[in-house]
């Protein structure tokens, strides 16, 4: 009974399907998938939609995705995919994102084995682009594979350029070390009695100072990963486009190698040179540049904090300033630490702390993301209890507090400055209903962050599941990472075998210095009130000097150990450095 009740709920929805060829991929035949929702239904579903899909062959999966689309004009949307040549079974599934309607297909059919080679349309999607890859630029910058010098202990990079080439600007670790004017484009370098690693990128230039383009090669990197360096070429006068080179060594060792600028993807290779141009105007929109490549069994990764970005405010190069919180067994914070008690590692390397310093009362910078998402229906009383603790009892005077809520999309209900009684009016006229873009809202919320000192942090009310972003959650975690500003994400209503979702705000947490709790009930929240305060209003400042040679943009991470037994330390796991 109780089954044909929950049955009786679903309303149908009619889906038709098409897969129609397209050409010859890496390992197989790209396809696309085009699905279309009857007329009768489109409006119910408010132009966006659920989908997951499955192939099989031969009774196992070839193929498999799910996630949220943008429905078209006419209900429609088009997915490519790649699946091996052969018959098979596929199976559509579309859904309302409240998942009161729910419509399935299944499809026999036969891929065919394809000569031409796709090719990439216009305007193209993301999944289209990674099916898609770019030769190698023709008139690319490429290093080649390092050779020994003449001497020992050096090593000879000899340097591919376009034949219009008239000067090449050498440096080593960021700093200029030669600029030659006519071939050959080669440098010797010495590599030092003790090995270390070091990087050396070459810009070219044509005639009237033109920028060709630019290579960069990792020396002694060590270890089981691929180097990878992300390069953005300079904006030049009259031009839209700006040249991304993705960077790999060794040289000669990339199978694929993928560019994304923040989820999104824009480029995808099988061998380098690796250049990408790019409209400025995405670039100024964009947040993060991401390269990750493969090949010869090991992987590696970069990342390119953008220069329009907000969050590149957070660390200079040189100096580094690092708040750690200090917690007794428990929970208070420790007072009285002396500074040789500390040890602070960044990339595994101990560095000589500067400054050490105590801070303690200081007015608190306090971000309120609150999910109103329809998941959350039967707990939102025990929310907004939370948020009214929070304004009551935890602001002090001198306090500033912004408040957002979110469910298919981030809305900022009360901006910095406003009156804490707003708050709880502004809930009390939201609709708690939707799907919940959690990755998204996590994004925005510390957007808001941007260009605020002293001490600060982001409370997150969700139950931690994320249902429509457009965001994937590696890249909302790049951002948390990137902000520097402790993020403590309260789960609500979750259970104990909610463990995956725990995990996913726990990791939330620990990336930023933060830490996350889990509520149930209306007692439990005082606990958490305090241990947020605790750690906000009482940490220690540590300032050094980065010993790292790491270009900009690749992440650093950090590490403080303390010589003192039964104690907690909470800090950032690490930054991106400034240019």
């Amino acid at each position: 009974m109780l089954l044909a009740l929950v049955l009786a709920a679903v309303l149908p929805l009619g889906v038709r399907v098409e897969v129609e060829p397209l050409g010859r991929g890496a390992a197989g035949t790209v396809v696309g998938v085009a699905v279309q929702v009857a007329p009768e239904d489109r409006e119910a579903l408010g132009g966006r939609a659920r989908f997951s899909l499955e192939f099989l062959q031969g009774g196992k999966p070839a193929d498999s995705g799910s996630g949220v689309v943008e429905l078209g004009p006419d209900g429609s949307f088009l997915l490519y995919r790649e699946w091996p040549p052969g018959e098979g079974e596929l199976f559509v599934a579309v859904a309302s994102l409240d998942g009161g309607r729910q419509g399935r297909v299944r499809k026999t059919l036969a891929v065919p084995t394809m000569e031409q080679q796709f090719a990439l349309p216009e305007a193209a999607p993301p999944d289209a682009v990674t099916l898609a890859p770019l030769p190698p630029a023709e008139d690319g910058v490429r290093f080649l594979t390092p050779q020994a010098g003449s001497a020992v202990g050096t090593v000879r990079l000899q340097l591919l350029v376009p034949d219009k080439t008239v000067e090449v600007r050498f440096f080593q670790d960021g700093q200029p070390v030669l600029t030659k004017n006519r071939p050959p484009w080669d440098i010797n370098l010495s590599l030092g009695a003790t090995p270390r690693r070091t990087v050396v990128r070459a810009e070219v230039y044509g005639p009237g100072g033109r920028f060709l383009g630019e290579d960069a090669v990792v020396l002694q990197e060590g270890g089981d990963r691929l180097a990878v360096q992300l390069l953005l070429g300079p904006a030049q006068e009259g031009e839209t486009m700006r040249k991304v080179t993705v960077a790999v060594s060794p040289p000669g060792a990339e199978e694929e190698v993928l560019l994304k600028l923040d989820h999104r993807p824009l480029a995808r290779w099988l061998a380098c040179p690796c250049v990408a141009n790019v409209a400025q105007e995405e670039l100024a929109q964009g947040k993060v540049l991401v390269a990750e490549a493969k090949g010869r069994g090991r992987q590696g990764e970069a990342v390119l904090v953008l220069g329009g970005s907000p969050f590149q405010e957070a660390v200079r190069v040189e100096v580094v300033e690092l708040p750690v919180v200090v917690l007794d067994g428990d929970g208070r914070p420790v007072r009285g630490l002396r500074a040789e008690e500390l040890e602070v590692f960044e990339d595994g390397q101990k560095v000589s702390v500067e400054s050490f310093t105590y801070s303690e009362g200081q007015p608190i910078a306090l971000g309120l993301a609150v999910d109103v998402s329809g998941s959350l229906q039967k707990y939102f009383p025990l929310v907004r209890q939370a948020v009214s603790g929070f304004l009551g009892q935890f602001l002090r005077p001198g306090d500033r507090y912004f408040l957002g809520t979110f469910a298919w999309e981030f809305t900022l209900q009360v901006p910095w400055g406003g009156d804490p009684r707003l708050a709880l009016d502004r809930l009390a006229g939201v609709r708690v209903e939707g799907g919940t873009s959690l990755h998204d809202a996590l994004i925005k919320a510390l957007e808001l962050f941007a260009g605020r000192k002293g001490p600060r942090g982001l409370i997150l009310l969700t139950d931690g599941e994320d249902t429509t972003s457009r965001t994937g959650w590696e890249t909302a975690l790049r951002f948390v990472r990137t902000m520097r500003t402790p993020v403590f994400p309260v789960g609500v209503g979750l259970s104990p075998l909610d463990f995956l979702l725990r995990n996913k705000l726990r990791e939330v947490a620990a990336s930023s210095g933060g830490e996350a709790f889990f509520v149930g009930r209306p007692e439990d929240l005082p606990e958490v009130y305090k241990r947020i305060g605790e750690q906000l209003r009482a940490y220690y400042l540590v300032v050094y000097r980065s010993p790292s040679s790491k270009p900009p943009g690749q992440f650093r991470t950090v590490s403080v150990r303390l010589r003192r037994p039964h104690v907690t330390v909470r800090s950032i796991a690490g930054y991106f450095p400034v240019p």
